[in-house]
């Protein structure tokens, strides 16, 4: 029976038609705004009787703000088979269980190890025309993704994925034989503002994102996504500093009933403040930003920002 089913394995493996992600080169950084341009260095093999109309498949992460499916130009480059550009996969070609390229990749691979996932995306090209390819064709094939980073500055980890239209998601031939992902580090692009952080877990937010000084903020503390040393203590502090656009600084760093984070699910907690008020901003003044930590009553024990020593930085903005 093991020997039966030791042939079927490698009977499977030989009428694979084999992908191989080889890396895939980036820039260093980037910065907001500007065209990021990356490549991914590909190969088949096609090891049985060949595959009639079919397309190469690409996907990779982009931070949803980015609307990296309007704003990407992607071309592939072949030794046999020319060259050509990659269109958007249509949302009604089904990849996997009834789901399309970017919903199944996301649900078989995940979001590469980031935080806040639903603030980002899979996206999906393939290429313009089909092609036939005959057995035993082996090919490199570099792709290249020229997409455009949002306004804001930006951390993320970069996922990439190839596969092509005649095996989809397929595990028949094997697990990973027929299709390749890949995640790598975080990548940062620089830009004005707070940075968008996805690579750490984020244990303090501001919400809304944008807003004025004369707008209502609050200020939430998630200890569930990692330790901190504020984990024994009960009562959890906002201690705030903010500064005008003239360059004053106002202290807010007491312990008080207005700085006081009230639970509402789990172990989180949020204080919502009015700036003006927070703040005692005088008559004529603006806030440009606030820093802030997270503390226990005598400010002694205190978070920051990712869990360091830095402060959560807000920014005010116009929505």
């Amino acid at each position: 029976m093991k020997r039966y089913a030791y042939a079927l394995l490698l009977l499977l493996a030989l009428m694979a038609g084999c992908v191989f992600l080889e890396g895939v080169d980036e820039p260093t950084g980037a910065q907001a705004g500007t065209d990021l341009t990356f490549t991914m260095r590909t190969r088949i093999d096609v090891a049985d009787g060949g595959r009639s109309n079919v397309r190469l498949i690409i996907g990779f992460l982009a931070p949803k703000s980015w609307e990296a499916t309007a704003n990407s130009t992607i071309t592939y480059t072949t030794t046999s088979f020319g060259s050509g550009k990659m269109v958007p996969v249509p949302a009604s070609v089904i990849a996997d269980k009834g789901q399309p390229w970017p919903a199944a990749l996301k649900a078989r691979f995940g979001m590469g190890g980031n935080y806040m996932v639903d603030d980002l995306e899979w996206v999906v090209f393939w290429t313009e025309q089909t092609y036939n390819v005959a057995q035993g064709v082996k090919q490199n094939i570099d792709v290249k993704i020229v997409t455009k980073a949002g306004a804001d500055g930006t951390r993320f980890k970069t996922g990439y994925f190839l596969g092509t239209s005649s095996e989809n998601l397929s595990d028949v031939f094997g697990t990973n034989n027929v299709y390749k992902c890949q995640f790598k580090s975080c990548f940062e692009v620089s830009g004005p503002g707070d940075i968008i952080d996805f690579c750490n877990p984020q244990i303090g937010a501001a919400i809304p994102g944008q807003a004025t000084d004369n707008d209502l903020i609050t200020l939430s503390f998630d200890p569930q996504v990692v330790q901190t040393p504020l984990d024994a203590v009960s009562e959890i502090y906002c201690c705030a500093k903010a500064y005008t656009t003239d360059g004053q600084v106002l202290d807010a760093c007491t312990a008080n009933p207005a700085s006081l984070l009230r639970p509402f699910t789990g172990k989180r907690s949020a204080v919502t403040i009015w700036p003006r008020a927070f703040f005692s901003v005088p008559d004529g003044k603006t806030l440009s930003k606030i820093e802030y930590f997270f503390t226990d009553a005598t400010g002694s024990i205190r978070v920051g920002y990712a869990n360091t020593a830095s402060p959560f930085v807000f920014t005010f903005k116009c929505q």
